[in-house]
């Protein structure tokens, strides 16, 4: 999903499809390849916090690092990326539980289009992947439910 605010080093993205079941409406907050998951319902409501202490997450526009390690209530995921590779046509995903992920390039037009440097800078963080140049980030997540570009719209088309 692409980064809807950014402030002090803090990405904030906004997802409101993802998830099998879906899940509500929410937002991640990432920084130094931690981060951290609030609901969006009546009041915000934190689902996971994966590494920013609280003063941190009360205070996200604030300049104070993020601290030790903790993993607050709510949904969290143990399978993570570890490394990432590209070929002429896929994206090639790691996990830590041993299973390789690839997906088509044409599934992500940001990653399809970007350069071969542009696609190597990636971040990885607790819950996915991000290419700061390319404006892209793609949830582990939603790769494993095979989805691609979330904020395409897409066009029915007829098969002859």
């Amino acid at each position: 999903m692409p980064v809807v605010f950014r402030q002090n080093g803090f990405r904030f993205l906004f997802y409101a499809n993802e998830g099998s079941p879906r899940e509500p409406a929410h937002v991640h907050v990432l920084r130094d390849g931690i981060d951290a998951k609030s609901w969006l319902w009546r009041q915000v409501k934190p689902a996971y916090n994966d590494g920013f202490n609280a003063k941190t997450l009360r205070k996200p526009g604030s300049s104070s690092s993020a601290g030790r390690r903790s993993r607050g209530h709510g949904m969290s995921s143990s399978v993570r990326a570890k490394t990432v590779r590209f070929d002429q046509d896929s994206m090639w995903v790691e996990l830590s539980d041993g299973r390789t992920l690839g997906v088509p390039l044409a599934w992500f037009p940001r990653l399809l289009h970007g350069s071969v440097e542009q696609r190597e800078r990636v971040e990885i963080s607790s819950r996915g992947l991000h290419w700061e140049e390319l404006d892209e980030d793609i949830s582990i997540a939603g790769l494993l439910a095979g989805r691609g570009d979330q904020t395409r719209v897409r066009t029915a088309t007829a098969i002859a």
